[in-house]
Parts: C-alpha cells; structure tokens; sequence
C-alpha cells in the first residue's frame, strides 16, 4: 500500500490545503477528523462532481448547505431522469449529491462519465453495511469504476487488512492535524442496557444531571443526544418513561415498520429543532451535522444485539463528530461521550470463526461449479431458491458472483463482536484510538453515581462500589452506607445476602454494643455462661437481634479482652479476662 502523509497545520477544512484545491485527489482519504469539509471540497470546487452518500440525509444535508457555491442535484428514489436533464439544461458546473442505491440510474441517465469525477463518501460503511445494503454497495463498487477519477474518503476508515485488492491498489492519503482535540470518554456496563438507559434519563428528568465541560467546570446538562441503533429500544424506553412527544425528537429511517411501532412518535429529519431529548439510530451516526451550546453525547451498545454494536474506531469516533462547532455553536460538552455497554462472552473463538469461513468458501465453489453446468432454466431455479445473504457469493445480472466484500465484511463482523466479549476488550479498543482518552476523573463522581444508580441492578453492586471508592456523592443518594461499611464487614454482609434492610439492621446493633459492653461488664474473670446471659439479657432489652454468642466481646475496645480459662470447682471453665475500662462515656 502506497501511503501519502498530508500536513494539515492549523488549517480549518481541506480546501485550505493544496492537494485539494481542485476536489479530493484519486485514491483513498483519511481525513483523520470529521468537520473538515470533505464533501464542500468537492461541492464547491470548479470540477464536475459526483459525491456518493449511504444515506438520503447526507444527500439533503449537502444540498441544504447555504455557503455551496454551486446548486446541487439531489438524487435518490422518487427523483425522475427529466428533472436531471433539466438540472443539466440550466447549468454548466454541475454538483450532484446521489446515494448509494440511486447511482446507478444517475450513471445511466449520464451516457458518459468523461468529465466528471466521484467521490464515495463515509466508505468504511461498505462493510458495515454489506449485510443488509449487499445489493446497492456491490452496484457502488460497479459503478465507480466506470469513472476515470474516484475517490473514497472517511474520518474513520477501515482497516487495510478488511479492504479487498482494489481499494488496496489504490494511492492512500492521510492528513495530519495541529488541532486536534480528543475526546475523553466514560464507559459504564449495562447488564440490561435498555432498562438502565431508561433509569439513567428518568433520573435526568426528575433530578437533573451535572458534569464537566470543556472548562473543566461542573454545568447542568440541558440535552440528551442519544445514538442507539434500535428503533425498537427507543420506542421501549419513551414508553417506559410515558414521554411527551413534544420532548422527544426520534431520527431514524422512515420506513412503514420504523412508523407502526413508532404511533404517535413521529420520525424527524435530523434538521429539525432539537429537544430535551433526541434520538438517533445508525443513518444519523454518519456525516449529519447537529448544533447546539449545550448537549450530551450517549452512545449505547447491546452485546446481545449485533445491529446495535458500535464500532469504536469508525462509528464511534463518527459520533463523537456529529455536534458541529461554528461562530453561532461551541457545544460546552464537545470534549466528552458517554459509552453505556452490555458485554457477551458467547463469542466464536477465532478458530471457531475460521471453520466456518472455509465452509462458506466451500459452498460457494460448489455453487459456481454447479452454475456452470446448469442451462439457464436450471440456474433460474437455483438462483430462484437460494438465499445468499449469509453466502460468500451475490446474485449480480442473474449470475451468481463471488463476492470479496462479502467475505471481508463477516471477518469485520467477527472482530467487532469480538471487542464486546467483557469491559476489558471494550476499554482496549478505546485506548488503540487516537482519538480518545479514558477519563477517570473525580470531577466526574456525581455524574458516576447517577449513571450507576441507573445502570447498576442490584443493591450490591452500588455498595461494592461504595466500598472500593467512598465519597460524598454516593452518601447524598445511600445515607446509610457510612454506616453499613463501618460496622459490617464484607464477610457479613455477603452472609446477609446484600440485603440493605438486614444489613441496616445489623450495623445499628453493632452500633448499639458499646453499651451492652458497660453494661456487662465486670473487671476479672467473667465466664462464657455467665457473658452469654448477661448478652441475651442487654439484647432483649435493646431489642438487638444479633446472636448473644460470649465471642462478641472480643470485639469490645472500651476495655482489655483476653481469652483464658479458669478453674472453678476443681473444674476448667471457659470465659475471658476483662481489664479496667479504658473509656468512659
């Protein structure tokens, strides 16, 4: 692979650097941070362009953009070939915004590509979405090299290991950056991811949730920005928590199934005003811009849900760039997301996963072997019964193809399953990034409370936590645990089974013992028996439900205790040893 460094400097955006004065050179582009103005570059350069989107919300958002020199054509389903040959009538620089899915109507409407240059934009999306977008990505592929110039370009990009020998072959650019900030990030694990994202936001509505901003000073949280790809987790959530719907602003596809299940909740282009709480699924995590002063990045992720893993090093990173900066909007929590995860260590082990490569390999040579003998009435029938979406091979122009992209994508799919096996994977992947710093600050222990109140479901968990790392914010929410921690120990409150009412329960007896140790006491020997009785007596009348065992006042520290034995009657009893009080009350 041929790799090109590119100084960025200070600049602001590409179009300041020379090597994209005239659009984005051929080849592949890291732009290494998002909000440079990839896709203006080409726009607004004097060449005729092309940029291809995965989704129709980039296409509306590149031709809503006020600053674009040129006007642009925005294709996407719906769009018919006499509004393009108008367009072209009444131009003479032409700009086009087509999707992924539309292209190849737009390429047919053109007759030749002479003249024009593309520009695929947010291409690691190739493999993220080869599982359900396989037809439209592998028509892409076709497309674009029926043009002489073509470029790819992410923030994000892949890994050259997952790109398949035509990406590889191609010059590979990457620009450096003076001006880069990262972003710190908090990772909390879910066991029930959608519960405790619901917990998490009633308690943002009810009491309010305050962290750091790019000051490093404590301010209110005024909105939730929410990227959770599952309409279904959405609509679980709001009506959990009975939200109004005039509070909440959903951006996801609008399909009639996204529709049905949404009912009153309506579906919203990313354009719209934002809410105190806004949710966003997969189509919105790329290339969307959003403002605001004052809004807080969560992502979620269910390790039981493939669809809603979220890639750290390519999605995650897009999101962490979706709230824009400009003269009107410097977002106070730009610096900081928030990563809410469930784990699943029923993952293929690597060997696993390669059984299973080769037997789809197998198969598909099979099926290419057997296509070339059949007459095209039998591979009609074939082509008819098979479904090749977990297959190795894709049905292009009625024959069946092997498909690279495919088979890079499922290796991709592997590794990305693989990185949400346990918190560990999950918080290596964040450290790899360059792009992000692990937080651990204690300016951040009221908003580590309350997202553990609402993440954590057991009682527990919340102590353990307590007792690893004892602060204020945990007493304001659990008043009792100053109290549990310092009469029980962990041994017993396991033997209490975690119980808070139990365990309050025992440390106010525990509590209660120094005056049971003055009233029984007695300097001298004092016996087993004769301790035990004194025990059950001061109990009873304090009402004290421990066990009046004579072994308790071991524990006393008002006055010496020494175990010992003594003869009584030409016999050896038990008992202990007191000394003279060492304090008095």
């Amino acid at each position: 692979m041929n790799l090109e460094v590119i100084n960025g400097g200070n600049a602001r955006y590409l179009s300041e650097l020379d090597k994209f004065k005239d659009g984005i050179p051929l080849g592949i582009i890291n732009k290494t941070k998002t909000d440079v103005g990839g896709t203006y570059c080409a726009i607004n350069c004097s060449s005729n362009y092309i940029v291809v989107c995965p989704f129709k919300d980039l296409v509306d958002s590149i031709g809503a953009d006020k600053n674009n020199k040129y006007e642009v054509f925005k294709c996407y389903g719906g769009i018919r070939e006499y509004q393009f040959k108008k367009y072209l009538k009444e131009h003479t620089t032409y700009k086009i915004a087509v999707t992924y899915d539309s292209l190849p109507k737009l390429v047919r409407w053109l007759g030749s590509t002479d003249g024009w240059k593309i520009l695929v934009d947010e291409y690691h999306l190739i493999l993220e979405d080869m599982d359900f977008r396989y037809d439209a990505i592998n028509g892409l592929m076709d497309e674009v090299q029926k043009f002489n110039h073509y470029s790819f370009l992410s923030a994000t990009p892949m890994d050259v290991e997952f790109e398949i020998d035509f990406l590889k072959n191609m010059p590979h650019y990457k620009v450096e950056w003076s001006n880069y900030m990262k972003v710190n990030t908090l990772r909390f694990k879910a066991s029930k991811l959608t519960k405790g994202l619901a917990r998490f936001i009633q308690i943002y509505l009810d009491e309010g949730i305050q962290m750091p901003d790019i000051q490093g000073e404590v301010q209110e949280v005024e909105e939730l920005y929410i990227f959770i790809n599952s309409v279904k987790s959405i609509k679980q959530i709001i009506d959990t928590l009975k939200l109004n719907p005039d509070e909440v602003k959903i951006c996801c596809a609008d399909r009639n199934r996204n529709r049905l299940l949404l009912g009153e909740y309506k579906a919203e282009p990313v354009c719209n005003p934002n809410k105190k709480i806004n949710f966003f699924t997969k189509k919105c995590f790329q290339g969307c811009n959003l403002f605001t002063n004052n809004g807080l990045v969560i992502v979620a992720s269910d390790g039981n849900k493939e669809h809603t893993l979220v890639d750290v090093s390519t999605a995650m990173e897009q999101i962490a760039g979706r709230i824009r900066t400009n003269e009107e909007y410097q977002n106070i929590f730009r610096n900081s997301i928030i990563h809410i995860f469930s784990t699943n260590n029923k993952i293929l082990t690597d060997e696993e996963f390669e059984l299973i490569i080769n037997e789809k390999e197998l198969e598909a040579s099979n099926l290419l072997s057997l296509q070339n003998k059949a007459t095209e009435e039998e591979l009609k029938v074939l082509i008819d019964k098979l479904d090749v979406e977990s297959d190795i091979v894709s049905v292009i122009n009625g024959r069946l193809v092997y498909n690279h992209l495919k088979k890079q994508s499922f290796i991709y799919k592997q590794e990305l399953r693989k990185s949400y096996k346990n918190g560990l994977t999950i918080r290596a992947k964040f450290a790899d990034s360059d792009k992000f710093v692990l937080s651990d600050q204690k300016d951040w222990d009221d908003f580590n409370i309350k997202m553990a109140k609402a993440i954590t479901v057991s009682y527990e968990q919340l102590l353990k936590d307590y007792l690893d790392k004892p602060n204020e914010s945990y007493e304001l929410e659990y008043p009792e645990f100053p109290l549990i921690k310092k009469y029980l120990s962990e041994t017993e409150m396991n033997t209490l089974r975690w119980n808070k009412e139990t365990m309050v329960k025992a440390a106010e007896d525990k509590k209660l013992l120094d005056k049971v140790y003055l009233a029984v006491y007695q300097k001298g020997f004092i016996t087993n028996k004769e301790l035990k009785a004194r025990f059950k007596a001061e109990f009873d009348r304090l009402n004290i439900g421990l066990s009046p065992k004579a072994s308790l006042i071991e524990q006393c520290n008002l006055y010496g205790v020494k175990q010992c034995s003594k003869f009584i009657d030409g016999k050896a009893v038990k008992g202990y040893e007191l000394d003279k009080l060492t304090l008095i009350f």
